[in-house]
């Protein structure tokens, strides 16, 4: 089981709430994220090329003139892997900026409120910009 770092008590209007305090990132935890980054990036990045390829190839001998249906369904999954490209092209910019940010001396640090980002979100979403709440703001706000 995981020691977990002490509690801090933010007073919030009429509600307190309790912050689990985030130590600030080592040298040592930097430097896994930075690979953790990386080897997410070849990931994606090999995700892409896949896709690219099953997006913009035609396979003849799949597709039957006779059959609309052969037709709708390949058209169905080549729209199907454009918008997995594209969700994928996204994610690899993502990963890209935190990579910048690693190298910045940013990287951990919530572009919201500037408070470090738990790790156990940045274990889960190595790119994430945003702590769990300011993330749910910027959604909201969509």
């Amino acid at each position: 089981m995981p020691i977990l770092p002490p509690l801090k008590t933010v007073a919030t209007g009429a509600s307190t709430r309790i912050l689990r305090m985030s130590k600030k990132l080592n040298a040592k935890d930097l430097e896994s994220y930075k690979a953790l980054l990386t080897q997410l990036r070849r990931e994606v990045s090999g995700d892409i090329s896949d896709l690219e390829a099953d997006a913009f190839s035609t396979d003849g001998e799949r597709l039957s003139v006779d059959n609309p249906a052969d037709i709708g369904s390949e058209s169905f999954a080549q729209e199907f892997s454009l918008e997995l490209l594209q969700r994928d092209e996204v994610t690899l910019g993502e990963i890209d900026e935190a990579l910048g940010r690693v190298k910045a001396g940013t990287f951990g640090a919530c572009e919201g409120c500037a408070e470090a980002i738990p790790k156990v979100r940045l274990n889960a979403v190595p790119h994430a910009r945003f702590c769990v709440n300011c993330q749910r703001k910027t959604e909201r706000h969509r």
